[in-house]
C-alpha cells in the first residue's frame, strides 16, 4: 500500500486494481447517483430515496473525521480512471459512539470482488496508519454479498452495537487478528 502523505489532501491508498482517495465535495453528484442506484439504496439507505444535500453533509464530515481522527471515507477508483465508482471507509452513525466501516458501489462494479479489496486498503490503513485497535461493521442480515465481504475480511459477530438499529448485528475484527490471518495474505501497492 502506498500512502503518499498524512494529510486528507494527497492521501491515496492503493491495493491491486484500486485506489483510494478521500472524498472530496466534487465527489457529491456522483455519489449521489451511486446512492440513489436500487441496489446499493436497498440496504445502506434503507431502500429510501436519498437526497444530494444528504451526501453533501456527509463530506465534510469525513473531511473532519480525517482532520481530527485521521480516518473517513475514501472514494474508489479503478487503478488508473478517475471514475468514481463509490466510497469505502469510516463514519460514526447515529447511536454508535466508534467509527465504522461502511462502502457503497455502483451496481456495476459488483461482483468482481472490488469491495473487499476496497475494505481490505481500508482495514489495513486503519490497522497501520490510524493505529486502531479494532474495527466494526455492520450489515442488515439480509444483505448477503455484505455479509460475504464481512467474512472475507475476517470478522467475527459480536451482536447488536447500534441501539438505534437493534436488529443489525455488527462484526469486529482485531488488529492482531487482522495481520496475522487476514492483511499479509494481501498485495499492498
Amino acid at each position: 500500500m502506498n500512502r503518499k502523505e498524512p494529510t486528507a489532501n494527497s492521501l491515496s491508498l492503493g491495493f491491486d486494481r484500486l485506489v483510494l482517495r478521500p472524498v472530496k465535495p466534487e465527489d457529491a453528484s456522483t455519489l449521489h447517483r451511486i446512492s440513489n442506484e436500487p441496489g446499493a439504496r436497498r440496504y445502506l439507505w434503507d431502500d429510501e430515496p436519498v437526497e444530494e444535500a444528504t451526501i453533501r453533509e456527509i463530506i465534510p464530515g469525513s473531511i473532519l473525521m480525517f482532520s481530527e481522527e485521521g480516518i473517513g471515507l475514501f472514494g474508489v477508483r479503478r487503478r488508473g480512471s478517475e471514475d468514481l465508482l463509490g466510497f469505502c471507509g469510516f463514519v460514526r452513525l447515529e447511536g454508535m459512539e466508534e467509527p465504522e466501516l461502511v462502502y457503497e458501489l455502483t451496481q456495476r462494479a459488483w461482483g468482481d470482488g472490488l469491495a473487499t479489496e476496497a475494505s481490505m486498503a481500508c482495514l489495513h490503513y486503519a490497522f497501520k496508519d490510524a493505529v486502531m485497535g479494532h474495527v466494526i461493521a455492520g450489515t442488515d442480515e439480509g444483505n448477503v454479498a455484505s455479509l460475504r465481504v464481512i467474512e472475507k475480511l475476517g470478522m467475527q459477530p459480536v451482536g447488536c452495537l447500534n441501539a438505534n438499529a437493534p436488529q443489525e448485528p455488527y462484526y469486529v475484527v482485531y488488529r492482531e487478528n487482522f495481520h496475522s490471518d487476514v492483511g499479509r495474505s494481501k498485495r499492498w501497492k
